[in-house]
């Protein structure tokens, strides 16, 4: 696990995963990341060594 916000799990396995906090379901995310922190403004990515940030939504 990476991260939780508003009822979204963010994690890693062989790619980045997304589920829904209660039923544990697979939910879309775009970018296809897997956020280390997440605000109600930003979520930020490491990849490379790199921090990234992107807007969150919704």
């Amino acid at each position: 696990m990476t991260a939780i916000w508003h009822g979204r799990v963010y994690s890693r396995a062989d790619g980045p995963v997304v589920q829904d906090a209660r039923t544990a379901a697979d939910m879309p995310t775009k970018p296809e990341v897997a956020p280390v922190l997440v605000s109600e403004y930003a979520g930020l990515v490491l990849d490379a060594n790199r921090l990234y940030s992107y807007p969150t939504g919704g």
